[in-house]
């Protein structure tokens, strides 16, 4: 535009007017007519903006018009001396500004009239100076923003809704401890230890009941003594008699097989006309070939006559065993001991069985010995013998509620502030008699119980800063290794989330009971 200006004002000099003045002007209006650059954003576009461009250039063209005359009518209205050449030149200067100002938009992305070339193209290292920004490089800024925008959104949400939750079951420690019990007719529960000469007596009082019962016993056991005498054959027979008269048999008497094997009777017996006895047989020599099968016998003593009629037949076969003979060992009398002392003991309680109170603890002293007899010594050839005893049993009841209630106590004083007692049962104690003083009429009774304490739920188990930012594994490795953990869960939210929030206020723990 410049080099324009110096070529008007060069043609010819005004002797009235300076050319600096009117090239002043003439550089005004221009600033006014500055060309309207549009972007175009896609191909639908360029039709509109075609059009909008001939307004535009027609509306700057009426303008130049006006500014072209305004700046006459100031500047040489009264100049009588007007140069008709100079005026040319000026308008040709705006028709080629305009001319300028069609051809500038089709290099910004719309296409130039036909027929007509760019005057941009042809000084291009000027135009692509002076060109604005690509569409794509507008797209690539708003993709790169969204992008942005997203990671963004994605932080916070990971930060404000990122959360984990461990469900924790604490593991239980087992604690043991007993208590002894002194059990009083006329003791009221709970009293403190009292002092008994220079020492304090450490049992604790409940109220109970003392009885003693008297009871007397007979049983019989076993002897379990063998002794090797020999051999036997082992069977029974029947014998008949089909004759009219009865038939008396000593011991002894000769029964013989059809293959002549020869066995007797064992006692004497007497047989009824028209009727049979079972008698037992054995051999006098005995051997495994006598153990024969049931068969029929004839009995040799008799008149040949009267042996068709009168006969033995067995229906089992006999057996060949060893002969043993029981006898009384010292340890059978021993064990009939013992065991008739328990047996006592269960009649003691049988007896009492329809006064017993369920709500009440049954111990039994058999302390004071009872009065046993053994009706046999050690040796004797006996299969079985008797054994008799009697005596008193003293039958020992206490309140089951306050014993359970003083060893529940007990306990407690040894779970400390941040732990409570749990799985005591008051069945699984075990109560067992110390001593018992007839005098006196107490008993000491020994209560051995036990229980399992825990974390209390608002106890913190776990410290929540050393699981921040963890994965799932690495917080399982540590759980693991914590010994108040039996047990835990681990809950991300969201799901697909397997690591612990960043920021410890994210962290839960909720204590499973």
């Amino acid at each position: 535009m410049p080099r324009t200006k110096s070529t008007t004002a060069s043609a010819k000099p005004k002797t009235k007017k300076p050319v600096k003045k009117s090239t002043a002007k003439v550089g005004a209006g221009k600033k006014k007519s500055k060309p309207i650059i549009v972007d175009v954003i896609d191909d639908e576009a360029v039709t509109g903006l075609e059009e909008l461009l001939d307004n535009v250039q027609a509306e700057d063209k009426n303008f130049k018009s006006q500014a072209t005359k305004t700046f006459l009518e100031e500047e040489y209205i009264d100049d009588k001396e007007y140069d008709r050449d100079d005026l040319d030149q000026q308008k040709k200067f705006f028709s080629e500004l305009v001319s300028k100002m069609k051809v500038e938009p089709s290099e910004e992305g719309v296409s130039a009239p036909a027929g007509k070339k760019s005057a941009r193209s042809e000084n291009s290292g000027t135009g692509n100076r002076n060109r604005r920004p690509s569409v794509g490089l507008y797209r690539r800024f708003v993709i790169k923003f969204v992008v942005l925008l997203g990671l963004l959104a994605a932080i916070v949400l990971y930060f404000c809704f990122s959360q984990l939750t461990v469900f924790v079951t604490p593991s239980g420690e087992n604690i043991n401890d007993n208590l002894l019990l002194k059990v009083e007719t006329s003791q009221v529960a709970g009293d403190e230890s009292e002092v008994v000469g220079e020492m304090t007596d450490p049992r604790v009082a409940v109220p109970g009941e003392i009885k003693e019962i008297s009871v007397e016993l007979e049983q019989i056991f076993p002897a379990s003594g063998e002794e090797f005498t020999g051999e036997e054959i082992v069977g029974q027979v029947r014998v008949i008699n089909n004759y009219s008269k009865s038939q008396a048999l000593v011991a002894t008497t000769r029964l013989l097989s059809p293959d002549n094997q020869l066995f007797r009777l064992k006692e004497a017996v007497n047989v009824p006309a028209g009727g049979e006895v079972l008698a037992d047989i054995y051999a006098e020599k005995p051997n495994a070939g006598l153990a024969i099968g049931p068969t029929s016998f004839t009995i040799p003593g008799l008149w040949v006559g009267l042996q068709d009629k009168i006969y033995a037949r067995s229906d089992k076969a006999f057996s060949f065993q060893q002969k043993i003979q029981k006898y009384v060992k010292s340890s059978d009398i021993e064990r009939a001991v013992n065991d008739i002392n328990t047996a006592l003991i269960q009649k003691a309680k049988n007896e009492a069985a329809a006064a017993l109170d369920t709500d009440k603890i049954w111990l039994y002293d058999n302390s004071e010995p009872a009065t046993i007899v053994v009706e046999a010594n050690a040796g004797d050839d006996k299969d079985e013998f008797v054994v008799k005893a009697s005596g008193k049993i003293t039958a020992i009841s206490f309140s089951k509620e306050e014993a359970a209630n003083l060893a529940n106590a007990k306990l407690n004083l040894l779970v400390p502030d941040n732990k409570d007692l749990t799985d005591f049962q008051a069945a699984n104690i075990i109560y067992t008699l110390e001593n018992y003083d007839s005098e006196a009429q107490s008993a000491t009774i020994k209560a051995s119980f036990s229980g399992t304490m825990v974390l209390k739920r608002d106890s913190e188990i776990i410290n929540r800063e050393k699981l921040v930012n963890l994965s799932a594994d690495q917080i399982a490795t540590y759980l693991k290794n914590q010994p108040e953990v039996k047990d835990y869960e681990l809950k991300f939210s969201p799901s697909f989330v397997q690591k612990a929030p960043r920021l410890v206020d994210r962290i839960k723990i909720v204590t499973k009971e």
